[in-house]
């Protein structure tokens, strides 16, 4: 879930760390909200009962006085309702696959934004993470909507390998599915959907 620009992300992090989550504080390179500061918390069930575990999460927080702006649901893709085809995807039509990529930059990142536009990807950054060395960790995140499984992963297939081939080192690489997103418009100015 995702907690409105200008909390008190020492704060916001403490009560993460002591209700189970894990606070990542993300900027995006562009877009009407660059500055989310995020947490996530991970379980298992029926969609049902996660949507029920993040609302409680969401109460929680909001009787400590953080203003939550977006709740959103994601499935690992091997779950069995996944869509297979284009025909299943667009049945779900609010639905849709992201993907992510953590990448290690050592120069201005203007290289890898022109990379991840190709592949209708964008990059963002986690504020929390600094690293002594002189190289930075960027985020790529690609979504793909009303496309089943077989293209969403050769889409991401196609997107690390050409990172991969620029030299740039993906430190991680996990593909989700988005089964309920109550704010997609957090994101307006930022990410190109195809």
């Amino acid at each position: 879930m995702t907690v409105a620009a200008g909390t008190a992300i020492e704060r916001l992090a403490s009560w993460a760390a002591g209700n189970g989550g894990k606070l990542t504080h993300i900027v995006l390179a562009r877009g009407e909200v660059p500055s989310q500061p995020m947490l996530t918390f991970t379980g298992r069930g029926t969609l049902t009962g996660q949507r029920a575990a993040a609302a409680r999460s969401a109460a929680r927080l909001r009787a400590e006085g953080f203003a939550v702006v977006r709740v959103k649901t994601e499935a690992a893709p091997w779950n069995e309702d996944v869509p297979q085809s284009t025909r299943e995807a667009t049945a779900l039509s609010e639905c849709y696959f992201e993907h992510h990529a953590k990448v290690a930059v050592r120069d201005e990142p203007g290289a890898l934004a022109t990379i991840t536009g190709r592949h209708s990807a964008h990059v963002s950054r986690n504020a929390r993470r600094i690293h002594g060395d002189g190289s930075h960790e960027r985020f790529v995140t690609q979504r793909c909507r009303n496309v089943g499984l077989p293209e969403a992963r050769r889409r991401f297939e196609e997107l690390l390998a050409e990172l991969k081939s620029a030299g740039l080192a993906v430190l991680e690489a996990e593909q989700e599915f988005v089964v309920h997103d109550d704010n997609p418009g957090l994101d307006n100015g930022w990410i190109e959907e195809r």
